[in-house]
C-alpha cells in the first residue's frame, strides 16, 4: 500500500493523481477530517488537477484514515498504528503548514513534530518501506546569492528569513538523521514556489498564486484616496498613480515551477531511486549515501519585480519601485502595510540565489522540460474563481475578504 499525508493540499492532490495513474496499488490518505467528509474532499482535490476519476473507482482505490499529525502514534490506537505501518510500502510525506509568518509553536507542531511521528510510523513497519519526504528549496534559509546545491543543508552560516523556513529545515534534518541512524535510504524533494494557471475554485486546494491574488484584492477593493489618507498622506500630496518605495533589489528573482510538472518529475525521481537502478557511486545517493535530494525548480528564475507588477494589476492606482537603498526609517505607513500584506515574502525581494538541479536533470531525462512561465499564465492563476461555482449568493471565495476590509490573514497548507 502507498500512504500519503497532505493529499488534500495543492501539491498532495497532484501527487495523489500521479500515484493513482502510475500503478494500481491501493492508497491510504492520512487526513484530519472525518473519513466520510474526507472522501469527498480527496476526490474534489484530485479532480481539481484536471484528473477525471469516477467516484466509485476513486473510492475503491483511496481510503482516508483520520489522524492527528502532531500526536503520538498519529492519534491512532496502538493496533491501528501497527496495521497501517505493516501495510505501508511507500510513504509520501507532503503535509505541512506553509504559513510564512505563522506562530513558531504551530509550525513546529505540524512540520517538525508531525515529521517525527511519520518516522515513528515507518519504524513500526517493514524496513523495506520507502520514504519520500517533501521539503522545500527554502531550507536554504536567508542566503541571498550564489548557488544552492542539492543535498546541502546549512544553518549557521545564513540563518532563516521566516519561521516556516526554520521549521522545514528542522524537519529535513530529522529525516536525514533518521536515515543515518536506521541505515535506511530516503528521497528528499525540495520544490520551489509551485504554481498553476488554474484559478482556485471554492472547496479546492488553495495555491500560491491564489493567495497572492487574495492579498492584492484587499487593496483592489478599497477607495484609493481613503487608503492614501489612512496612510498619513494629506489630500494635496495625493496624486495617482501613487508610487510606493519598497525595500528590495530591482533584479531580485524567485523560482516558480508549474505544479503538474513538479508532480511528474517527483515520480521520475522516485523511480530513479529504486534499488539496483543505478550504481552507488554515480546514482542519486552518491558514494555510500542514504539520502537522495532533488531540487524541484524551474531552470529559469522569474523576476520579482515583474511578479509584483502582475499581482498589483487590480490596483491600477498603485505603482511601486524596489529600492535597495531605502532605509527602515524612510518606509512610510502605506509601504509598511504593503509589506505586512506580503506576509513573509519580503526577504525574497532581495534574493539572487540559484538552485543546482543536476540530479533532477539526470532523473528526468526524457521528460519534456517545464515551459517558460508567461505573464498570462500567472494572471490566469490569479484570476478570481467563476461566480457560478459559488454555492450561494453572497458567498466569499476561499481566501477573499469582504469589501471594506483592510487586512487579510491567509494561511495555506501544501
Amino acid at each position: 500500500m502507498i500512504t500519503v499525508t497532505g493529499a488534500t493540499g495543492f501539491l498532495g492532490a497532484h501527487l495523489l493523481a500521479g500515484l493513482l495513474r502510475r500503478d494500481d496499488r491501493p492508497v491510504s490518505a492520512l487526513v484530519r477530517d472525518d473519513p466520510g467528509a474526507a472522501r469527498e474532499r480527496l476526490l474534489r482535490a484530485v479532480r481539481s488537477t484536471g484528473a477525471r476519476w469516477e467516484a466509485a473507482d476513486f473510492h475503491r482505490r483511496v481510503t482516508p484514515v483520520r489522524i492527528e499529525l502532531a500526536a503520538p502514534r498519529l492519534g491512532l490506537s496502538a493496533e491501528d498504528h501497527r496495521a497501517l505501518a505493516r501495510r505501508t510500502r511507500e510513504l509520501w510525506h507532503c503535509a505541512a503548514d506553509t504559513s510564512p509568518m505563522g506562530p513558531v509553536a504551530a509550525l513546529h507542531r505540524t512540520n517538525v513534530a508531525g515529521t517525527e511521528h511519520v518516522l515513528r510510523l515507518l519504524d513500526a513497519g517493514e524496513r523495506s518501506a520507502r520514504l519520500f519526504h517533501i521539503s522545500t528549496a527554502f531550507v536554504a534559509g536567508e542566503r541571498r546569492e550564489g548557488t544552492v546545491f542539492e543535498g546541502t543543508l546549512e544553518e549557521g552560516r545564513y540563518g532563516f528569513a521566516t519561521s516556516y523556513e526554520e521549521s522545514k529545515f528542522r524537519a529535513e534534518a530529522l529525516v536525514r538523521g533518521w536515515a543515518r541512524d536506521r541505515g535506511r535510504p530516503v528521497v528528499v524533494m525540495r520544490p520551489g514556489v509551485l504554481v498553476t494557471d488554474r484559478p482556485a475554485e471554492p472547496g479546492e486546494p488553495r495555491h500560491w498564486l491564489a493567495v497572492q491574488a487574495a492579498r492584492a484584492g484587499v487593496l483592489g477593493r478599497q477607495d484609493p484616496s481613503h487608503v492614501l489618507r489612512a496612510a498619513g498622506l494629506s489630500p494635496e500630496d495625493i496624486s495617482l498613480p501613487y508610487t510606493a518605495r519598497l525595500p528590495g533589489r530591482p533584479d531580485a528573482v524567485v523560482n516558480l515551477l508549474q505544479v503538474d510538472w513538479a508532480a511528474a518529475a517527483m515520480l521520475r525521481c522516485a523511480d530513479a531511486c529504486l534499488p539496483g537502478r543505478s550504481r552507488p557511486a554515480s546514482g542519486p545517493y552518491g558514494q555510500g549515501g542514504l539520502v537522495a535530494t532533488y531540487h524541484l525548480t524551474h531552470p529559469h528564475d522569474y523576476p520579482v519585480q515583474e511578479l509584483l507588477r502582475i499581482a498589483l494589476e487590480p490596483c491600477d492606482w498603485l505603482d511601486f519601485a524596489l529600492d535597495p537603498d531605502l532605509a527602515p526609517e524612510e518606509v512610510r505607513p502605506l509601504e509598511r502595510f504593503l509589506m505586512r500584506l506580503a506576509a513573509g515574502l519580503t526577504p525574497y525581494w532581495w534574493a539572487r540565489r540559484r538552485y543546482d538541479r543536476a540530479r533532477l536533470d539526470a532523473a528526468t531525462t526524457g521528460l519534456e522540460p517545464p515551459a517558460e512561465l508567461s505573464a498570462q499564465y500567472l494572471r490566469s492563476g490569479m484570476a478570481a474563481p467563476s461566480p457560478l461555482s459559488c454555492s450561494s449568493a453572497g458567498a466569499v471565495p476561499a481566501g477573499a475578504t469582504r469589501k471594506g476590509a483592510v487586512t487579510a490573514h491567509v494561511r495555506t497548507r501544501v
